[in-house]
C-alpha cells in the first residue's frame, strides 16, 4: 500500500478513536449528574446550584418545592443538605471529566486512547 494512504487511514483511525473516547467519558460525566432523592431525579446542572443558592440565601432552608428534571414537583425537606449533595456531585464529576478528557488529549497513538 502506498505510503501516504497508510499513513492518512493511520489519521483517520486516530481521529475516529479520539472522538469515539470523547463521546464516551461525556456520556459518563453527564450520567454522574444525575442525582435522586425524594422520589425525584435532577441533572445537576450550574442553574439548579445557582437556584438552590438562591433560595438559601432567601432564608427558605426547608420544604421548599422544586421541578425536577422529569418536570415533577417535589418538596426537598433540607435545603441546605440538598445544596450540599449537588454541589459534591457537580465538582467531583466535572473534576473526573477534566482528568480523563487531559489523559486523552495527551495521547498521540490510538492505542494509547483505547487502553486508557
Amino acid at each position: 500500500m502506498d505510503e501516504r494512504v497508510e499513513k492518512a487511514f493511520e489519521v483517520v483511525n486516530y481521529m475516529a478513536t479520539l472522538s469515539n473516547q470523547r463521546r464516551i467519558i461525556a456520556e459518563e460525566y453527564h450520567q454522574q449528574l444525575v442525582y435522586y432523592t425524594n422520589g425525584a431525579t435532577f441533572k445537576v446542572t450550574p442553574d439548579l446550584i445557582s437556584f438552590t443558592k438562591t433560595i438559601l440565601d432567601l432564608g427558605k432552608v426547608s420544604d421548599i418545592g422544586f421541578i425536577d428534571s422529569n418536570n415533577m414537583p417535589v418538596l426537598i425537606p433540607d435545603v441546605k443538605e440538598f445544596f450540599k449533595n449537588i454541589t459534591t456531585i457537580y465538582f467531583e464529576a466535572i473534576n473526573e471529566y477534566a482528568s480523563k478528557y487531559g489523559k486523552i488529549r495527551s495521547k498521540r497513538k490510538v492505542e494509547d486512547i483505547i487502553n486508557l
